[in-house]
């Protein structure tokens, strides 16, 4: 197993990788999904680096109906960090003292379990260790959520559902990593619904596709009006009439990233039945198939009325990172 260290010395990174074969022997993770252990002392939790901290990992998550965190975090004080917190998916320590002569951010993994994050703060001074918090939000932020990202895609390897993927393979050439428990709802020549339905909550999946012409067609608008077409045709609600749509009267996240070389444009915010009282988040990932000339969109969607929706979410995101055209 590999151990990957990152260094980031003055905002510049280093990455030292080295080799531990003692990680099959680690001990499983603990904590709930999403949750993060702070380790840091009253002074500084009270004072500015720690106002930094909880402002960065109490920022809201975007896209969600409701106010919710983007995790959850436990804080203890260093004399409290036992064992029994060593073992948890993700740990933050903030240290101070005389002893580090630069400031830096240390990225481990699987240091008392696997798979865990390991993440720590150092500097001599508490101006010192507030400045490379906010200079580095960003990149604490996507440590963390990539760390919960990998947990839940590797659990979906290791429960795929083979025959879903085959079949996603053979007529559409492409590739989702979706687990057990999934089924197959509709399955025309450029539609597919995917959906984990349970009394309360439903999860699901779309896959659509349809001719590229040029870039613009990967605009906000260009993107919502495709998919705002297709879900009124295939996705019906449970009233007459109704339909899934987008959800206008709320703000619509849009970013454009490379994924493994791929080309994503992602779309994050609210759908609706339109006729109907039903809504919750979605995410829609859109790329190029340049071999077959046509844009492909994968989405994930939720509905939990009765429940905190954020890690429902990120469990059905999951299965989007997984894309690959074949």
């Amino acid at each position: 197993m590999i151990k990957q260290v990152f260094i980031f010395l003055g905002f510049l990174a280093t990455i030292v990788v080295s080799c531990n074969k003692q990680d099959s022997l680690l001990p499983n993770i603990t904590g709930k999904a999403g949750e993060v252990v702070v380790v840091i002392d009253d002074n500084e939790w009270n004072s500015n680096p720690g106002n930094s901290l909880q402002t960065i990992l109490n920022q809201h998550h975007v896209a969600l109906p409701q106010p919710e965190p983007i995790f959850d975090l436990i804080r203890i004080p260093h004399k409290a960090f036992s064992s029994i917190f060593k073992s948890h998916r993700n740990i933050i320590i903030v240290e101070k003292g005389n002893g580090f002569e630069k400031p830096a951010i240390i990225v481990k993994k699987n240091v008392w379990a696997s798979p865990q994050l390991f993440i720590n703060i150092v500097a001599k001074t508490s101006q010192e260790l507030n400045d490379l918090i906010e200079k580095n939000e960003g990149l604490i932020v996507r440590y963390i959520e990539e760390a919960e990202r990998e947990r839940i895609i590797e659990n979906y390897k290791k429960y795929e559902d083979l025959k879903i993927r085959k079949d996603l393979e053979k007529k559409y050439n492409l590739a989702l990593n979706i687990p057990k428990g999934y089924k197959l709802d509709t399955d025309t020549n450029n539609f597919v619904w995917i959906s984990h339905e349970t009394p309360l909550i439903s999860q699901g999946i779309f896959v659509y596709s349809y001719e590229y012409s040029d870039t613009s067609m990967f605009s906000l608008d260009s993107l919502i009006n495709k998919r705002n077409k297709y879900l009124k045709h295939y996705v019906s609600g449970p009233a007459p009439n109704s339909y899934m749509t987008t959800e206008r009267d709320f703000p619509i996240s849009y970013k454009e990233f490379m994924k493994d070389s791929m080309y994503i444009a992602e779309i994050r915010g609210l759908w609706k039945l339109e006729g109907d009282f039903m809504g919750g988040p979605f995410i829609s990932f859109s790329t190029a198939d340049t071999k077959r000339n046509r844009i492909v969109t994968v989405e994930c969607y939720v509905y939990a009325p009765k429940y905190d929706k954020r890690n429902y979410l990120r469990q059905v995101e999951g299965i989007l990172y997984t894309l690959k055209i074949k």
